[in-house]
C-alpha cells in the first residue's frame, strides 16, 4: 500500500488502534501504514489474542478481518460489546454476504470496508470514527 496517495498528513494521536487480521502480509501493512500516520497501533492474529490482551480494551478503533479461523470478526466484536466496552469498529472482508451484513448493522459496526480498499479510505475512516467516538 503506497503512502504517497494519502491526501493528509500524519496527525499523531494518542489513541490506540488494534488491527486483527490472520492474514500476516495484511495486518503488518496496515500497521506499518497507520504508525506513518501516527497512530499507536497494536496488531493480533486472531479473536482470540486480542481478547486475551488487556490493552485491546482501551482501543480506540478497532479494524478487523470477517473472515478468520476460529472466532470469525463479528464473534470478536459481540464479545467485546458483551464486556461492556463499546469500540468504533471498521470490518473489513473480501467477501460479505448479506446476512453478515446485517449482523454487523445489529451489532453497531461502525463501518464496513470491503478488500481491496485504498488505504486513504481507510485512515479517513479510522480518524473519522476518532472524532465521532471523542
Amino acid at each position: 500500500m503506497p503512502v504517497a496517495w494519502i491526501r493528509q498528513s500524519p496527525k499523531p494521536t494518542s489513541e490506540l488502534i488494534c488491527i486483527v487480521d490472520n492474514d500476516e502480509w495484511v495486518a503488518d501493512s496496515l500497521k506499518l501504514l497507520l504508525e506513518t500516520f501516527g497512530f499507536d497501533v497494536r496488531s493480533y492474529s486472531s479473536g482470540s489474542e486480542f481478547l486475551a490482551d488487556d490493552r485491546g480494551r482501551m482501543a480506540g478503533c478497532l479494524v478487523i478481518d470477517h473472515h478468520m479461523p476460529g472466532m470469525d470478526g463479528l464473534d470478536v466484536v459481540d464479545h467485546v460489546q458483551k464486556g461492556g466496552i463499546r469500540v468504533p469498529t471498521i470490518l473489513i472482508s473480501g467477501r460479505l454476504d448479506v446476512s453478515a451484513r446485517v449482523r454487523a448493522l445489529r451489532l453497531g459496526v461502525t463501518r464496513v470496508v470491503e478488500k481491496p480498499f485504498a488505504a486513504a479510505s481507510l485512515v479517513d475512516l479510522i480518524r473519522a470514527s476518532l472524532m465521532e467516538r471523542n
